[in-house]
């Protein structure tokens, strides 16, 4: 009985930071600088992503220390491969820029995708995710761990005018609509 209520509570503070995860990407907002708005990654994932590091970092020394046995040598090393891991939680930096839009992650990597090579747009209603997407196939994704998530989606579709395609996932398969742009959407 205690390893199920044990497994029911691991998922619902599982469930309430996910949910803490994605309104906070709601009330974020974007900064504005010098000819581009810029969403960044959320309080709460910087939170969480310097949490998990902290605690993989706890378990890999507890585990080292505590355990001695010869055929549990592996346990560290699982958790240094969780750790390892953590700085890849952190999503990359958006932002709107004049001629496009680029994604920046934390290790350099870059995208860009300019204006007039957008192909399509496109959101999955389940994860929430927004994908842009380029003629030669790159793509940019607000995950909704960056701020402003509406207001991402808004400003890519009035400047770009492109249909939204809309994926809906059901029990057995994925229904797309296509939503046209309309003028009156307004710019977020």
């Amino acid at each position: 009985m205690m390893d199920v209520l044990r497994h029911v509570l691991t998922a619902a503070l599982l469930a309430l930071v996910l949910n803490w995860l994605w309104k906070s990407s709601r009330t974020g907002k974007a900064k504005e600088e010098a000819g581009r708005r810029i969403f960044g990654p959320t309080r709460a994932i910087q939170i969480v992503t310097v949490l998990c590091g902290i605690v993989f970092t706890g378990l890999v020394i507890g585990s080292a220390v505590a355990l001695r046995k010869p055929n549990e040598w592996w346990v560290p090393f699982l958790f240094v491969g969780f750790l390892a891991m953590v700085p890849f939680m952190y999503p990359p930096v958006l932002a709107i820029e004049l001629d496009g839009v680029s994604s920046r992650a934390w290790y350099g990597s870059e995208k860009k995708i300019r204006w007039e090579d957008i192909a399509s747009l496109h959101y999955n209603s389940g994860n929430k995710q927004f994908t842009i997407r380029s003629n030669d196939g790159r793509k940019i994704t607000h995950a909704g761990f960056n701020a402003d998530a509406d207001g991402f989606r808004k400003a890519i579709q009035s400047r770009t005018r492109l249909p939204l395609k809309i994926a809906q996932p059901g029990t057995w398969k994925t229904e797309t609509i296509e939503v046209p742009y309309e003028e009156n959407q307004g710019v977020g």
